[in-house]
């Protein structure tokens, strides 16, 4: 069966089987495995999109129809009523509409500009600067009673900006579906955490999405550390295919497969292939814990490593678990001692572009880990200062003049 969303004109109640008669919400639908449901394009839905599983050979498909943007999942609220502000002091604004459901780890302006998160009311000095009171207080609970959202300006927040959106922890994805699902030409934007996470993820897809946007939340107040990555895998994800799609955006890690503690599985044949990665605070790619079994990280694009609103507000290298050491880098490989029985990590015809703070592969794993991942035909645009991390060692591009870096 094939059925049509439209956020824009769908109807409540209507039986969504053809455009003509497209639901308003996803969350009318009964679907099942081997169902195909189409967002009409220019649609915004401020809700997660949470897909049951299809079946082997029965995925569930989820994609767009008509012209335009692709279809937009949100995870922000708007903080665009200037009645709902009021001046608390001279240029600080609290929000004073209901409370946030949850907390918020962004603050979102037009043209992809955002605030500057600080720690404490007392470093609420520059225009556009905010604080959360409660920031770090809950995983993902209920905002605590008596929580301020505040921010700095000159002015009534919500005239001074034509946008302003406010990214939440919300469901703490804004993408699920744990097997045998196909995501094509979504948009999954704002996110206060992560944009999708599973574990034990089966036979999963994404081709041609954007994630923009993401993540921003505190991990630990004490250590003024925040996180977020738009596609995080867990335990032993297998059958994940990444390609063509747009990370513009992320706090920490536009991809990665993570599993700690020793019964943990591994990522099993898993490719990025064919993406654009911009704008990272931690990496395009981070590979952690385990080294994965044919996993691909192939002819990506990655530029802006570092960058982005994750080192807005920082002195770099910007904060993190393994400061002062360098932060932002294209791909990040650590917690990995060992080698891994048939692990291979494949790392070939990438192009990674400037990393001003960190390098293009910084490795923190073990010699027997490093092994495993195999380097060929890559591109690496640095021309000075540090370029990788391998065996130990900090290898600057000036070291390597005429000879690749893959070759370290």
């Amino acid at each position: 069966m094939t059925y049509y969303v439209d956020g824009i004109s769908g109807s409540v109640g209507a039986d969504g089987r053809a455009p003509e008669t497209a639901v308003a919400c996803w969350r009318e639908l009964d679907m099942k495995p081997g169902d195909t449901v189409l967002f009409r394009r220019g649609s915004v839905f401020r809700d997660c999109l949470e897909l049951p599983e299809g079946e082997p050979g029965r995925p569930l498909r989820c994609g767009a129809y008509g012209e335009g943007v692709r279809p937009v999942f949100m995870g922000s609220v708007s903080l665009a009523r200037p009645e709902l502000w009021r001046e608390t002091a001279p240029d600080i604004w609290q929000w004073g509409g209901e409370s946030l459901a949850t907390e918020p780890g962004n603050l979102i302006f037009e043209g992809g500009a955002c605030g500057v998160m600080v720690w404490e009311e007392s470093e609420l000095r520059a225009q556009d600067q905010w604080l959360y009171t409660a920031s770090g207080a809950q995983e993902g609970g209920p905002a605590p009673e008596g929580a301020r959202l505040m921010l700095r300006s000159s002015g009534n927040p919500a005239l001074r900006h034509s946008v302003l959106e406010a990214a939440l922890y919300g469901h703490r994805h804004i993408a699920s579906g744990r097997s045998h699902v196909v995501f094509e030409d979504l948009a999954f934007v704002n996110a206060g955490l992560h944009g999708y996470g599973e574990s034990h993820a089966r036979d999963v897809t994404f081709r041609r999405c954007e994630f923009r946007m993401i993540g921003g939340m505190v991990w630990s107040r004490e250590k003024r550390i925040r996180y977020g990555n738009a596609l995080e895998l867990w335990d032993d994800s297998r059958d994940v295919r990444v390609e063509e799609c747009l990370f513009d955006g992320v706090y920490d890690s536009c991809v990665t497969h993570q599993g700690p503690g020793e019964r943990a599985g591994l990522a099993v044949n898993v490719a990025f292939v064919g993406n654009t990665f911009r704008n990272y605070g931690m990496a395009a790619y981070e590979a952690r814990d385990k080294v994965g079994v044919d996993v691909r990280f192939e002819r990506n694009r990655c530029e802006g490593a570092g960058l982005g609103f994750a080192l807005q507000g920082e002195t770099p290298p910007r904060r993190s678990e393994i400061w002062p050491r360098p932060m932002g880098h294209h791909l990040f490989i650590w917690r990995m001692p060992d080698a891994t029985e048939g692990g291979c990590i494949r790392v070939r015809g990438n192009y990674f572009g400037a990393a001003p703070y960190g390098a293009a592969i910084y490795s923190l794993a073990g010699p027997g880990a490093e092994a495993q991942i195999l380097r060929s035909g890559n591109e690496y645009a640095k021309a000075s200062g540090l370029l990788v991390r391998w065996g130990g060692r900090d290898i600057s591009a000036e070291e390597l003049r005429g000879r690749s870096a893959d070759e370290v």
